[in-house]
């Protein structure tokens, strides 16, 4: 979607040993041949956004999961096993939760690796809340009004919480970002927002809190939710549910938003520009050789909350989608209990590992 100075000299010598150093416990790393002069095109969007939402995931998910999306741009699948191996060979090394979801917006193949199942969302469903501000302006049933785009950016570059209610208020309140979630295909015992009452927005001399969709508590036999607070687990009962995500679920996601299948072409545009992070300050993608990082472009958002008297572990998230000059890959690394605080390494390792193989996968031949 956007175009970069280039600057390869080296690359495939810089990759290859810095797998070398970071992976040492996998396999070693394939030689890349080098990659080419200049961005080509990810994907081209529709011209309208579409209604039609993708078939809900079951939580279950096995490890390799291969799935066809709407209206996939690049017809084929690719042998993803090398990296599948690669990235398992790295979980079985650590002693705590990890989450991971790949998704190949080229082909739609999707990927689920790790620990399976719905995690504590943390702040990664505001990703998702901008786009659905988004598309109710789209259709009519709100109006922007001066100043959103200051509540959305502060949501999105410094994970306010206070910009967030506001954008809640905008958006008319929880329970309609919940059914619009579902609506879109992510599965709604999986994917939600429960609550999100400590913090006040404060605009125009008036105070709002969301109200709680206490759905999710009490459960909704019509949409198929559990009550007896069921759902507020994640699964583990130490772990207060007020929100959850299911990595795949938000991979997939955000593929079909990249690929123009949520919003217009401009909406967008726009939301891949709020969402847009310099790597340095991801931490899937932190670990790019800095070669690398020149040509490429990451949209994502994160959610963390280290061990307190609240939360009994520490937790760090993040999902986004990764930009190359090959195409485009959405990521998204749970992880959750890992006794080190911030303990992103793994994130960093695994945003490499998917890096490398998208790009073997569709250089093209002759690169």
């Amino acid at each position: 979607m956007r175009s970069r100075a280039t600057g390869w000299a080296a690359l495939s010598l810089v990759i290859t040993v810095f797998l070398s150093i970071t992976l040492t416990a996998c396999e070693p790393s394939d030689v890349l041949a080098p990659l080419p002069t200049r961005m080509v095109p990810t994907a081209i969007p529709t011209a309208a956004p579409t209604l039609t939402p993708a078939p809900p995931v079951e939580t279950s998910t096995p490890l390799f999961a291969p799935s066809t999306p709407e209206s996939a741009p690049v017809a084929g699948q690719i042998d993803y096993q090398p990296m599948i191996d690669r990235i398992n060979a790295l979980l079985k090394q650590v002693d705590y939760d990890v989450g991971v979801a790949f998704v190949d917006i080229l082909t739609g193949q999707a990927i689920g690796l790790g620990r399976q199942g719905r995690f504590h969302a943390m702040s990664t469903f505001k990703g998702p809340l901008a786009a659905y501000y988004l598309w109710l302006i789209e259709q009519g049933e709100i109006v922007e009004q001066a100043g959103d785009h200051y509540f959305v950016e502060d949501m999105l570059t410094w994970s306010s919480n206070t910009d967030t209610s506001c954008m809640f208020k905008r958006v008319g309140g929880i329970p309609g970002f919940n059914d619009w979630l579902a609506a879109q295909g992510l599965s709604r015992a999986d994917n939600f927002v429960y609550s999100w009452h400590q913090w006040i927005c404060l605009e125009h001399g008036q105070q709002y809190v969301p109200a709680l969709d206490e759905r999710y508590r009490y459960g909704d036999p019509a949409l198929g939710l559990p009550g007896n607070g069921v759902l507020l687990q994640c699964p583990d009962s130490s772990v207060p549910c007020d929100k959850a995500a299911l990595p795949l679920d938000l991979a997939r996601f955000y593929a079909r938003i990249y690929r123009g299948q949520v919003l217009s072409p401009d909406n967008t545009e726009r939301w891949l520009e709020w969402m847009e992070k310099d790597l340095p300050i991801t931490s899937m993608f932190d670990s790019l050789p800095l070669d690398v990082q020149d040509l490429v472009h990451a949209y994502a958002k994160n959610g963390f909350h280290p061990k307190d008297k609240d939360y009994p572990m520490n937790f760090y998230h993040e999902a986004g989608i990764l930009e190359t000059p090959h195409g485009a890959f959405a990521l998204a690394v749970f992880m959750q209990n890992n006794p080190e605080w911030r303990g992103t390494d793994i994130h960093g390792q695994i945003g490499l590992l998917a890096y490398v193989h998208f790009n073997m996968a569709h250089e093209p031949a002759g690169d």
